[in-house]
Formats: C-alpha cells, structure tokens, sequence
C-alpha cells in the first residue's frame, strides 16, 4: 500500500454521524471504531499506511482500481495537499501536530431534491420519499424508514473553523442544508476567507442567491457539479425534478458571479449502464462550451446492477467500438480498462431488468425513449 496522507488529516463525517477515513473507505458497519480520532483503529490505520511498501488496504480497492486504471485517486490527490502543507510531522495517535482533522467532508443530512437512480434514501430525502411509497424499487436499501437527519454536535466545527485547512461539502444537496451555510457563515465573520480551501458537489440544480453570496467571498473554491449525461438522458437518470437545461443554466450563471479569488470548476460523471454508449459526449460539451472546466468520471459498483463492468463483453465492446469511431476512446481509456477487468454478472444485469421494468412506470420516464441502445442490451437480457 502506497502512503497516503489521508488518515492523518481528514475525516469524512455521513448523514448518521459517522466518521470515516475519507468518501472512498469501503467498510461494513461496526468493523471499526473510527468515532475517536485518537482512537486504537484510527492508529492501526495510520500505521498501516505509512509503509510505501505494504499490501493494499481491502478499505481502499477504488484508489487502487483508479491508480492502476491510469486515473487520479482520492490518495494522490491528498497526498499532494502533504506536500503543499510542507510534508508535516506525522504521528499514529493524533495524526500531525495539528492534533484534530484539518480537512472534511461533510454530509450532514439527505436533504437533497433530486432522485438519482444508482443513490439511495442515505442521501437522498427525495429517495426516502419514494422508497416509502413503493419499497418494491428499493429492496437493496431495507433502512428506508431510518432517520438520516443531522445528528452532528456542529458546535464542534463552529468554534474550531480558524485551525481547519479545507472543508468538503457533500451530499444530500450542500446548497439546501442549512448546516452548510451556518459554516460557511462563521468563517465570514472570523475572517478565515482566503487561505481556507472550500470544496462544493453540488447537482447545479440550485443558484440561491444567498448561499452563493457567501461563497463568493473566499478565494479558494472548488465546484464540482453532478452531471451525467449531456441533455434529457441526465434527467433519466437523476430522477423527475432533473431540469437539465436549467442546471446547464445554472451552471454557466454559477461560473459568471463576482468571485473573489478565481475558483476552479469541475464537472463530475458517474459512468454507468444506462450512459455506457454515450457517456463521453458530456466531456464533448464540457470541453466545448466551459473551456476552463475540468472534467473527471468514475464508474459506479454500488450497487452492483448500475455497474457497467458488469454487462456482457460483446456490449463493452459495442461501448469501445462507438468510442472509437466517435474519436473519443484515448480520453475515456482509463474507463475502458477498468471495466474489462471484470467479469460478466447475469444476476446483477437481471436485478437492473427489474428494477428498470418497475421504476420507469413510477416515474414516467422510459428507458427506450432517453437510451434506446441500453435499452437494447436489456431487452436481450430480459
């Protein structure tokens, strides 16, 4: 396992206030006691993880999966930040001489509007809603019912905002959650706006005014909006209140305001089944319309059925075959060689059949109408 920075300095902390290395720790529930920051776990971890010469960590397969798939990991990313802080004194007990995590990432609640199909009630309220009304399209979430409103002590955060080097605001929706604000409003009023790096996912579906007032004022930000897909597919996929043409709107006014440093602007994929013969003309359009932006996409694995490295490799091939043809595939070859490193699942393909025959009538969007080649391949399978 290559070093990484990651446990020395940050904490992701989710909707049931539950703290984790960072967004990309695979774990199951109760296999660690990570709630103590100084604790035995956080120590074993940080030990582990010193060493450039162990194994892989099971916890950090999608770093892995990046890395050798020629794409830029969570692990380098922050590994760079180790060296932007002057490579500071690393210790197993409390991490550096900083004593407590300078960086987070921030998922107070699901409040979020839109319905995205590979999320789920965790992080979405809107899920929530619809998983309690028809159960039947969310049988791989059982907790539907459980509360995932904020349960974070946040004076935690607001009386220590001066010594924290970065704040990432996740999801639900970091623009609706007043918990977002209230940080964002306390590091105005302690003045700590131009050395603190702010970090906003958002799906680009809200430009409130006032969230985005506050935002204005630091000079470091980095944006990264949700988006998969170039045009109505986008909403297919992300639900009905999805207005892809507002959010492209949204986007562009985002990027136009009166910012006080000059902020970086990404956009995000999630590569999937539904998007798998097309996915690479967002990165067309990004490149085309937002010149400055930049571009990142990932596959999804979870759950498994949403996963393109899962389909028949005569579909994957199809993929790759239009990517070529398209001029595409050397700017979307990391996602080719991760998905050819699996193997054809037929249950999870079957289980997508499923849930697709089921959840489009709920929704009044159809499949065949937004991806009429996956449409295709389903049909097959079915």
């Amino acid at each position: 396992m290559p070093f990484c920075f990651v446990p020395f300095m940050h904490s992701r902390i989710d909707t049931q206030a539950q703290n984790r290395p960072c967004c990309s720790w695979r774990w199951k529930p109760g296999q660690y006691d990570l709630q103590n920051w100084e604790g035995k776990d956080y120590q074993d971890i940080r030990k582990s993880l010193m060493d450039d010469n162990s194994e892989w960590r099971e916890e950090c397969g999608d770093c892995q999966n990046r890395e050798e798939s020629g794409a830029e990991s969570l692990r380098e990313a922050y590994n760079l930040i180790y060296d932007e802080l002057g490579k500071p004194e690393l210790n197993i007990i409390n991490g550096t001489n900083f004593e407590m995590p300078i960086s987070y990432d921030l998922g107070f609640n699901n409040l979020c509007n839109l319905s995205c199909r590979m999320c789920g009630p965790k992080f979405s309220l809107q899920i929530q809603k619809e998983a309690k009304k028809h159960p039947e399209l969310w049988p791989h979430w059982p907790d539907v019912h459980k509360d995932y409103s904020s349960k974070y002590d946040l004076d935690i955060i607001l009386n220590n905002v001066e010594s924290v080097y970065e704040f990432k605001f996740l999801g639900g929706e970091p623009t609706l959650q007043p918990e977002t604000q209230a940080i964002l409003k306390r590091l105005v009023e302690v003045g700590h706006t131009d050395f603190i790096k702010i970090f906003i996912t958002t799906n680009g579906t809200n430009a409130n005014h006032y969230f985005f007032n506050l935002l204005t004022k630091f000079k470091k930000v980095d944006i990264q909006f949700s988006i998969d897909a170039y045009g109505p597919g986008h909403d297919y996929i992300r639900g009905p209140a999805s207005n892809f043409k507002k959010i492209w709107e949204n986007i562009s006014k985002i990027s136009e305001l009166n910012w006080a440093g000059t902020p970086n602007f990404e956009i995000n994929q999630t590569v999937q089944v539904f998007n798998i013969f097309d996915f690479w003309r967002l990165r067309q359009e990004v490149n085309n319309q937002f010149k400055s932006f930049k571009f990142r996409n990932f596959i999804v694995y979870t759950p498994e059925f949403h996963s393109p490295s899962y389909i028949q490799n005569k579909w994957k091939d199809k993929a790759k075959e239009i990517a070529i043809n398209e001029g595409v595939f050397e700017d979307e070859k990391h996602i080719f060689n991760e998905i050819y490193k699996y193997d054809y699942k037929p249950d999870a393909m079957k289980a997508l059949v499923a849930n697709t025959h089921l959840m489009d009538p709920v929704r009044n969007q159809f499949l065949k109408d937004y991806y009429p080649l996956c449409y295709e391949m389903l049909e097959e399978i079915k």
